[in-house]
């Protein structure tokens, strides 16, 4: 079969938006007589970078549409899975480079495929972080009828890629990509949103070394899937096979944890701690998940930090894990710090400054509140002293204020736990119980730690406040 005329691949061109009828006329004019097809003009549009061979060879196929979806121009192919292709395209009027995903046209007719495609989409683009990839459009083509996600486009490449070439990476790299997706995956989770796909090809690192995660709760459109291209088995099986064997239930944000902590092993050990295999049966065995490839201290440059790091997340039972993101992102903060040579403080939560107030008296409740914002708090309350040792395990708050007047012994078991949880994780906080005066000798019961204080009975509102201050101080102090 001939190769189309010039002329009709040109109307072609400028019918579609490609490039405009003074460009083309301009490629047409370059056109050696002897090479006059369509085909050569093509070359020529590419050779003036105005038309991408992706794009060509569309036009030669006589494609008429899935050049632009809302209102972006698709250049080429970056990336294919098993729900999706990913194209780098631009915006025309500004140049500006996005990343798009197009929903696959078999799950097109699926109205749950689509519904769920676009609900992620829509729920991504709420979530403003710089550890995760922008989600800036979700939409469908009116003429294609193809469903697509326009996303921030990320200059560099995806880990999986990064490991080929390097092989494994420093510790003190690897930990800071670790910082970065758990930052991220704190995130999302404190809206609500767990990954669902964790693994290498879910993490860009940019040109400049930031990493972003991409794909938050996509895997679930893929389940069952299979992959026609050269990509990774999805992670969803391997997800259905870890909860299964640990009885829990699906969605649980322990299991996010668990697939970073293999990327985590994968990064520097230069091989996943969850031997790759297609065969289902395999993946869904429990074994496999109680038996990860262990790191040995004699492939691995780092301090024990970072061995128990990798341990506790990728521990089998989900309660000897990291409970959430931001529990891990503070745990891999202090490692951080330590390969930094800043070991000897205490890191402070991350967040905006949050403390946690037990106190049974509403009134008293009403008036520390009002003062505690005044001093630019975020502010939690309860009455039940259980409340703040569980908040504290999963998002670790700046300041803690028990008045054990109103909560009574199990206030001041509480503030000890607390205590030893913040000295546990090498974490800043402030913790001030107040005492009635027959309560003073418990003063005595606490252990001498920095950040931790006591005032007894009768005290004002303004004593609070300073003691707090002070005791903040003297958590984040440096040295003895």
């Amino acid at each position: 079969m001939s190769a189309p005329d010039a002329n009709s691949i040109a109307a072609l061109v400028i019918r579609l938006r490609l490039c405009d009828e003074h460009q083309v006329a301009q490629c047409l004019d370059e056109l050696d007589p002897n090479h006059s097809d369509g085909t050569h003009l093509l070359r020529v549009l590419e050779r003036k970078g105005l038309i991408t061979p992706w794009q060509s060879s569309k036009v030669i196929k006589g494609d008429r549409d899935g050049y632009f979806l809302g209102g972006y121009r698709l250049l080429y192919k970056i990336a294919a899975g098993s729900f999706g292709r990913v194209f780098r395209g631009d915006d025309p009027a500004t140049g500006t480079v996005v990343a798009i995903k197009v929903l696959r046209r078999k799950f097109s007719d699926d109205a749950h495929m689509v519904e769920l495609f676009h609900r992620e989409g829509k729920v991504g683009q709420t979530l403003h972080h710089p550890n995760i990839v922008q989600i800036l459009a979700v939409g469908q083509d009116p003429a294609s009828r193809q469903h697509y996600i326009v996303m921030e486009f990320v200059e560099g490449g995806n880990l999986r890629d990064i490991l080929k070439i390097r092989k494994k990476m420093t510790a003190k790299e690897a930990v800071k990509i670790l910082e970065e997706c758990a930052s991220g995956l704190a995130a999302a989770q404190s809206r609500g949103l767990t990954h669902r796909d964790m693994k290498p090809t879910n993490i860009l690192v940019s040109s400049s070394g930031v990493a972003k995660l991409v794909d938050f709760g996509l895997a679930e459109i893929a389940g069952g899937a299979t992959h026609s291209d050269d990509t990774e088995v999805d992670r969803t099986i391997d997800y259905a096979g870890l909860e299964r064997a640990t009885n829990t239930k699906a969605g649980d944000v322990r299991s996010d944890i668990f697939f970073l902590g293999c990327v985590f092993g994968e990064m520097l050990t230069g091989r996943p701690p969850l031997v790759p295999t297609r065969d289902k049966n395999v993946r869904m065995n429990k074994r496999r998940y109680e038996e990860l490839a262990p790191i040995s201290r004699t492939e691995v440059d780092a301090p024990p930090s970072v061995f128990k790091l990798y341990e506790r997340m990728t521990a089998f039972n989900p309660n000897d894990r990291f409970q959430s993101p931001a529990q891990l992102h503070e745990a891999v903060r202090r490692v951080q710090n330590e390969l930094d040579g800043n070991a000897s403080g205490s890191l402070a939560p991350t967040g905006p400054r949050t403390i946690f107030v037990i106190e049974g008296n509403e009134k008293l409740q009403d008036a520390l509140r009002e003062k505690l914002k005044s001093l630019e708090y975020r502010v939690l309350m309860a009455h039940d002293p259980a409340r703040a040792e569980q908040r504290y395990r999963t998002q670790p708050y700046h300041a803690l204020l028990i008045d054990a007047g109103t909560a009574g012994e199990d206030g001041l078991n509480t503030f000890k736990h607390i205590l030893r949880l913040a000295d546990d994780n090498a974490l800043a906080l402030a913790a001030l119980l107040l005492l009635s005066e027959e309560q003073s000798e418990w003063a005595k019961e606490l252990p001498c730690q920095k950040g931790a204080g006591t005032l007894t009975r009768p005290v004002n509102l303004k004593q609070i406040y300073t003691r707090l201050e002070e005791l903040w101080n003297d958590a984040i102090t440096v040295g003895p």
